[in-house]
């Protein structure tokens, strides 16, 4: 089956909310996925969390890469408390929109059905505050949202996320070097061979029993095979295997794009196989899973040899 790029919607809320913030001269979100490094890994962490992303990896250790790897620049700013952090972003709000995150979407309670952490990271662009409600866009599907500036505040505190600092928020972005997005493609390559190898984050620095790609895919199995809970299945089915095949599908297209076909197919390979999971694992189908994770696990070795 040959490759055929996807458009639509998915999480992609970083990407999106980079992509605003950019404005007419942002790459495209494909691309700006593609220079984060997300497609290239898979990771097991303790917990029982796992993501189709590079081992170690989160958002935040990849965005001055990525900005970096497409010519652009950006103020990043932590509030010291709520008070400080409120105060921080009028000030930049006095400039244009400011990137807002990682913020707990569970708190976003304009999102029906949102009334309390859930553990979700999420990522918006603030427009502005007046009359204490915060305005913003939110690309999980709500351009224009407000809510008001108390609850925007909870939200923004990290506490129940696996990552990030409370009140962390990126403003005058600056686009200082024009790149074409097949040079943006290739700029990323070196970090994208770093993260797919396990070489940027240290095992020792992560949680007893994390582990990444092929094993990762073997963990999996074993669990969904001996404990598959709600716990390890719905962060699967709503986010982890929905984001992971769009970010493998986009990585396919971007690494055709410059030419490398082998990589290509193999990672176009990775998004079948990843997509492909979403079925089996919502109906409970665990025979299924295990066969679809047994022919993912050596394409990540396969994968790093062929970027070599």
């Amino acid at each position: 089956m040959s490759h055929h790029a996807y458009t639509g919607s998915g999480p992609y809320c970083y990407a999106n909310s980079f992509a605003m913030m950019m404005g007419p001269a942002a790459p495209s979100t494909a691309v700006i996925e593609f220079a984060t490094c997300s497609p290239f890994g898979m990771q097991f962490i303790e917990k029982n969390i796992i993501f189709f992303d590079p081992f170690g990896w989160d958002p935040l250790k990849s965005f001055e890469d990525m900005l970096e790897a497409a010519g652009w620049t950006s103020k990043l700013t932590v509030g010291k408390d709520a008070d400080d952090a409120l105060a921080s972003l009028k000030k930049e709000l006095e400039n244009g929109p400011v990137f807002v995150g990682p913020v707990e979407m569970g708190y976003l309670c304009y999102q029906p059905g949102n009334n309390g952490p859930i553990g979700a990271d999420h990522y918006v662009v603030v427009l502005g505050i007046q009359d204490d409600m915060v305005d913003l866009h939110d690309p999980h599907g709500f351009p224009y949202a407000s809510i008001p500036v108390s609850e925007f505040l909870t939200a923004w505190r990290t506490d129940s996320l696996g990552y990030g600092t409370s009140y962390m928020m990126r403003s005058e972005f600056k686009h200082v070097q024009s790149f074409t997005e097949e040079d943006i493609i290739r700029r990323t390559l070196p970090n994208a061979r770093r993260w797919l190898g396990m070489e940027s984050v240290k095992a020792s620095d992560m949680p007893p029993s994390s582990c990444g790609n092929r094993k990762a895919a073997e963990k999996l199995a074993e669990m969904i095979q001996t404990n598959f809970h709600p716990g390890v299945k719905n962060p699967l089915i709503y986010f982890a295997v929905r984001v992971g095949a769009r970010r493998l599908a986009d990585g396919t297209t971007c690494l055709e794009r410059v030419g490398l076909v082998d990589a290509a197919a193999i990672m176009a390979k990775q998004a079948r196989l990843v997509g492909r999971l979403q079925y089996p694992l919502t109906i409970g189908d665990v025979e299924s899973a295990v066969k679809i994770l047994s022919e993912l696990a050596p394409t990540y070795d396969e994968l790093r040899d062929a970027l070599k």
